[in-house]
This record gives structure tokens, sequence and C-alpha cells, in this order.
């Protein structure tokens, strides 16, 4: 079904999915959804280098909801969209801690890390990083994460298919 979508709206459900993984919303792994990508665009006459910096600006725009409601909205918004769970605060403790002892590159690193690359926006907004810190410094964690996940579906694409066929 994917497929079919993909074929139909191309980059548009492309940024759309990208933006909704980066919101955390469930449902959208990025490490399924980003190589699949990859695999389509390079069936398609679409272009690698465009898709990307599209993913890009996805992922950026879907962080910045997440920092933003978290930044003017504190801990009660935290809470209404994220819930209590223990495991979760835990996760966003330790991104917490690791913003706090590296400054913006440790938001950059944590882009890269799996589990953490999404929610480590609403640290930075619980923090009230500067947004051009966090602009500046998800843009280069994402843009090596998207590019990593995409170009491997894209040029791996015939084993890929070849193993899923």
């Amino acid at each position: 079904m994917f497929f079919e979508l993909f074929h139909k709206y191309g980059l548009i459900l492309v940024g759309a999915v990208v933006f909704c993984e980066y919101m955390n919303l469930p449902g959208f792994p990025a490490g399924v959804i980003m190589p699949c990508v990859g695999v389509l665009i390079a069936q398609s006459s679409l272009s690698l280098p465009l898709t990307v910096a599209l993913s890009v600006a996805a992922g950026l725009l879907g962080s910045l909801v997440i920092y933003g409601l978290c930044y003017w909205g504190g801990e009660p918004i935290m809470e209404k969209l994220f819930g209590k769970s223990k495991k979760f605060r835990s996760l966003v403790q330790k991104c917490h801690e690791f913003i706090n002892a590296q400054h913006g590159r440790g938001l950059a690193i944590i882009r890269v890390i799996p589990m953490l690359r999404t929610i480590v926006s609403i640290p930075a907004g619980l923090l009230r990083m500067p947004v051009k810190w966090f602009v500046g410094w998800s843009a280069l964690g994402i843009t090596a994460w998207n590019t990593a996940l995409i170009s491997a579906g894209y040029f791996f694409s015939e084993k890929i298919l070849s193993m899923v066929m």
C-alpha cells in the first residue's frame, strides 16, 4: 500500500511521513521507513539529494513542534502528551543530562542514537535551548541520520528488493 501511495504522492508523502516520525508518533519507525524511501527513490525518477533535503526539512519541522510545545508548555504539556511512564521519563532525563554536559553537540550526537533521537526535542525544549542552537545542531544530526538510512536503501535497493520479492 505504501508503494502505491508513494507512486501517487511521491515527495509529499515522504515529507509527511518523516514529519510524523520526528514528532515521535507511533507507527513511523525511521529504521524501516527511511531505507524504504531510498528503495522507492531508486526505482523512480526522483532525486536522492532532493529527497534527503526534504527529509531533513520535514524532520526539523516535526522536531520544532515538539521542542516548541515543551519550550512554552513545560512539564505539564510533556505529561499530557507523553504520560507518566517511568521508562520514558528516564530516557528524557538521560537526554537532558547529556545535552547539559555536551551542550549543542550533545543534541547532534543524540540525533543519531535510535530511540533517543526523536525524544531529544523534549529536553531541549524543557531546557529552553536557544532555537538557533536547536535548529543548527538538530539539522546536523538529522542530516547524518536521514542521509545514512535513505542512502542505504537507495544504494542497496536491488539487494533489498531481491530479498523481499
